[in-house]
């Protein structure tokens, strides 16, 4: 069972609360959670600003936050080729910009909507246990984020730079995403 909280205190971008339920449902459902307690904050670029200052000590604006709270795992081992989140109870919040995701679908000809998608699954693959610190983590990361964006159409590429990209099925530009 998820239960699933969004708290909308940006003007920016309307945004389809159910469908941004079901991202979440969806991306848990993929991962094995087997229950979670999910907040989703969707603001503005001064407020996860200064969450990012206050809690990350990053003195920047970000896309995407994400704080687990709690997370137990089922007392049965997880086959290594499971996803991180199998078996496990989640609570947790994703922040997001959709200043960010504004820009950043401007800058690349982006559907915002889509951006605020990729900066959602990103968020909650961090809940799940997945990191992005080494190249291995990344690009572990990065093939479960293509397995999920996939369920949306979204199509992920990644240059070989490292930075993050995404591109959807119209073959639009490509966009990133930070960790």
């Amino acid at each position: 069972m998820f239960e699933i909280e969004i708290a909308n205190s940006q003007d920016s971008l309307e945004v389809d609360e159910s469908f941004l339920q079901d991202v979440v449902q969806r991306t848990l459902a993929e991962e094995r959670v087997t229950s979670a307690q999910i907040s989703i904050a969707l603001v503005d670029n001064a407020t996860i600003r200064e969450l990012n200052r206050t809690y990350l000590n990053h003195d920047e604006e970000t896309d995407v936050l994400s704080f687990l709270l709690d997370s137990e795992e089922q007392p049965d081992h997880r086959p290594v080729t499971s996803p991180r989140g199998a078996g496990k109870r989640l609570d947790g919040e994703v922040i997001i910009s959709t200043d960010m995701a504004i820009r950043t679908a401007e800058k690349f000809h982006w559907s915002p909507h889509e951006e605020v998608v990729l900066y959602l699954v990103h968020g909650l693959l961090h809940l799940a246990g997945y990191d992005d610190r080494t190249d291995a983590d990344k690009q572990c990361m990065r093939s479960r984020e293509r397995t999920i964006l996939n369920l949306w159409g979204l199509k992920p590429i990644y240059d070989d730079s490292t930075a993050q990209k995404a591109v959807s099925d119209r073959s639009g530009p490509a966009r990133r995403v930070s960790g």
